[in-house]
């Protein structure tokens, strides 16, 4: 559900910056905010793809990472950027919120794709390589006692 969720939001961002950022902000948006917006937006719609078809655990927790990263990072653009700090501070609890989701999600994944490869078919191939690179990025991301969690 929160994969959908984090599409449509993206499809809008990427579709119609303008509207969502005058409803976010009650002011016209500046171009530079409007390319950032449409940049989020292409995340988002990317991510939320990524995690919505049998997502293992390492997948959800590099979903999370990102979200945390991204949270985080809003909040130093807040810092120093009066006039965007609206959009910054809702942007970042937006993020902080699907990285939460993403966690909790994680913990209860399996540790594996729950589909086995077939030689052929797309999807599960598919779903294979999205694990073994999710795997990697939590293999140099993620601390050993999260990583350690999943073995459970």
């Amino acid at each position: 559900m929160i994969s959908w969720a984090r599409i449509g939001y993206g499809a809008a961002l990427l579709a119609v910056p303008n509207p969502v950022l005058h409803l976010a902000s009650g002011q016209a948006a500046t171009a530079r905010e409007r390319a950032v917006t449409r940049f989020l937006g292409l995340r988002l719609l990317t991510q939320g793809a990524v995690t919505a078809v049998a997502p293992d655990a390492a997948t959800l927790a590099v979903s999370a990472e990102t979200d945390f990263v991204h949270a985080a990072t809003m909040l130093a653009w807040a810092a120093v950027d009066r006039r965007s700090r609206r959009l910054t501070l809702l942007s970042g609890v937006l993020a902080a919120l699907f990285g939460a989701v993403d966690a909790m999600r994680a913990r209860r994944a399996p540790t594996e794709p729950p589909c086995p490869t077939r030689t052929g078919e797309l999807l599960p191939t598919l779903v294979s390589l999205r694990h073994r690179a999710a795997a990697q990025v939590a293999r140099h991301t993620l601390p050993d006692a999260v990583r350690a969690g999943w073995q459970t």
